[in-house]
């Protein structure tokens, strides 16, 4: 890549300059399902993938997870998905919802039933006469709230029930939030954050972070640019809003840090580390986040 210089007393009409350094910066890039570790400085720019789902909330760092619970009976199933948190540096967990039909609904089998045996976990089938299963997805993590998704359905020989719908809930409290109201929170955006259009800009210690709304894919371009306007691509994620934390300035303190990256690498589903550019002088592949 060229770019124009000013010449001093010297007879050239032009000169060619290094492709530009990328800025020092430190922070993760997260999205529903995912998390990105991403590092920039003189010898380039590289992200960690991980399939770790995190926020953070009054200063806190939380991990947001599905869990199965199964209660099985020699003819009767009973499966529903808890969504939970983890403090990542106490290690404390909270269940934030769980879709209680179906605890109803062993309750009214166990009315019917008073002779039925509860199971092991490793014993019974999916051959029963009664089976009544909550399903929960994380649509999103937005600031401190968690949207998702529930279904439920119950079956018996005669009998069939089903219903679902969408929620969100406040991490910091369990408290169901109205969908409505996540529209008017400002703060959603993030510290440093301008919206404008399709793009979120936020503005860090020397350079910037932007997600530009791909109507086409359906993602969120992410991009990395420095004070003087020059742009780094570092790939794609699904949300419209990705949650941008800072690592770098101010420094996260070293508990934290620790915390962070065993909750990283413990989730991780691949133990690779892409490199966007090794120097300054070779070209900068498309995407580092795949």
């Amino acid at each position: 890549m060229k770019y124009p210089c000013w010449l001093i007393l010297l007879p050239v009409i032009g000169c060619s300059l290094p492709a530009p350094t990328p800025p020092a910066a430190e922070f993760l890039l997260a999205d529903a399902g995912s998390t990105y570790w991403v590092q920039s400085g003189p010898r380039g720019i590289s992200a960690r993938t991980s399939p770790l789902i995190i926020t953070s909330a009054n200063n806190r760092f939380y991990e947001v997870y599905v869990g199965e619970v199964t209660r099985s009976y020699d003819d009767a199933l009973f499966t529903r998905e808890p969504i939970y948190s983890r403090d990542l540096l106490t290690g404390r967990e909270k269940l934030l919802w769980e879709e209680r039909r179906v605890a109803d609904w062993e309750k009214a089998y166990l009315s019917r039933n008073p002779e039925a045996r509860l199971l092991d976990p490793d014993e019974g089938g999916d051959d029963v006469n009664t089976a009544a299963t909550a399903e929960s997805d994380i649509l999103a993590v937005v600031g401190p709230y968690i949207l998702y998704d529930r279904r439920v359905l119950l079956e018996r020989d005669d009998f069939q029930q089903s219903d679902s719908s969408r929620g969100a809930i406040d991490i910091r409290s369990g408290a169901p939030v109205a969908l409505a109201s996540l529209v008017r929170d400002s703060s959603l955006l993030g510290e440093g954050a301008v919206r404008e259009r399709d793009e979120v800009r936020w503005r860090h210690s020397g350079y910037d972070v932007i997600a530009r709304w791909d109507e086409e894919r359906a993602e969120s371009e992410v991009v990395l640019r420095d004070r003087r306007g020059h742009e780094w691509p570092l790939g794609y994620v699904t949300a419209r809003l990705p949650r941008i934390f800072w690592l770098d300035e101010p420094r996260v303190d070293t508990r934290v840090r620790t915390a962070l990256s065993a909750a990283f690498d413990d989730a991780r589903a691949d133990d690779i580390d892409t490199q966007l550019v090794m120097n300054p002088g070779v070209r900068y592949p498309a995407s580092v986040i795949q």
